[in-house]
């Protein structure tokens, strides 16, 4: 008889887990859980991606308003599932599904935990510097990220790359760790380690004013910053009253002349300014209601001043 595994996830990252628990062909998933519709789209009520690939595969979904109610408690438990298993599903669960599900509710965290708890671990990694990545399974339990790891692979950040590519990256690297840890479950648990509260790092939600560039960082932490919001809140500063946002950009170290944030340079290709140890050059940009556009098309019919200080 196959393992049941109900599966709790919601957004794109999720759903590589769900395809591979699937396509292995070792457990039976008779349930999927995920958040309730939402308008996107133009107002159009649109499923969540791990909604929308349990439709295609004839899954059946359960989208509960809370995870933590009579119904949803007693939904899960009428099923005796083997595993719960979360993926960045939206929902805390709490004690009472914690209790009956001990240590048979696992999750997949997109980070080297105990590093970057909590929100947007992917983006705090690339932001902060770090030259390599993850994903760990774990055990679900009443703290923030705090559960016992069961298994973690392990990735490197590469210098350009941004939170989008790493992001593809750990999803599937968090499809291929979560089956093996299904198959080979005791084994794991076993050998389950706790983690270290000294090495705990916790980073909070993003906002948009996240992105704004200042210029008096240093080169790296200003490049390090634009990878780690990249697509989202993104990189922007202020030109003219207005909100410019960065889509490509570089950098150079070296002695500078002038204070951060002066327009050194303008064109052909770039947009020079200065930093605190060298020079951002920026190579496509995006004006508000405007397309985004390389620097180099951008100059062949617009001014840019030169010699003036950015915000």
């Amino acid at each position: 008889m196959k393992p049941k595994v109900i599966f709790l996830g919601t957004p794109e990252f999720a759903v590589e887990s769900l395809k591979a628990i699937h396509e292995s062909g070792k457990f039976e998933i008779p349930l999927v859980i995920s958040q309730v519709d939402r308008k996107r789209n133009r107002g159009k009520m649109t499923p969540t991606p791990v909604k929308q690939y349990a439709l295609d595969n004839n899954l059946e979904v359960f989208t509960p308003d809370d995870i933590n109610s009579d119904e949803s408690f007693e939904k899960i438990k009428s099923l005796d599932p083997d595993f719960l298993v979360v993926v960045a599903y939206g929902q805390i669960i709490k004690e009472r599904l914690l209790l009956e599900f001990k240590d048979r509710i696992l999750n997949v965290h997109s980070s080297l935990l105990p590093k970057y708890r909590g929100a947007a671990p992917i983006n705090w990694a690339i932001v902060e510097g770090e030259e390599k990545s993850g994903i760990t399974i774990m055990l679900v339990e009443k703290g923030l990220d705090t559960g016992d790891i069961l298994y973690s692979l392990e990735k490197e950040i590469a210098s350009d790359e941004n939170a989008e590519e790493l992001h593809d990256s750990l999803m599937v690297l968090g499809g291929k760790g979560i089956v093996e840890v299904l198959q080979n479950f005791d084994k794991f648990y076993e050998n389950r380690k706790k983690q270290n509260e000294e090495e705990a790092i916790y980073r909070g939600m993003l906002n948009r004013k996240d992105g704004k560039i200042y210029w008096n960082d240093n080169c790296l932490k200003i490049y390090d910053k634009f990878r780690g919001f990249y697509p989202w809140p993104g990189s922007f500063f202020e030109y003219e009253e207005k909100n410019i946002k960065v889509l490509k950009m570089d950098y150079i170290l070296g002695e500078v002349k002038h204070e951060p944030g002066y327009v050194e340079e303008v064109g052909p290709e770039n947009i020079k300014i200065t930093a605190r140890d060298g020079y951002i050059l920026l190579k496509e940009i995006q004006f508000p209601n405007k397309k985004r556009m390389s620097v180099a098309d951008f100059l062949k019919g617009n001014e840019f001043k030169k010699n003036i200080y950015l915000k």
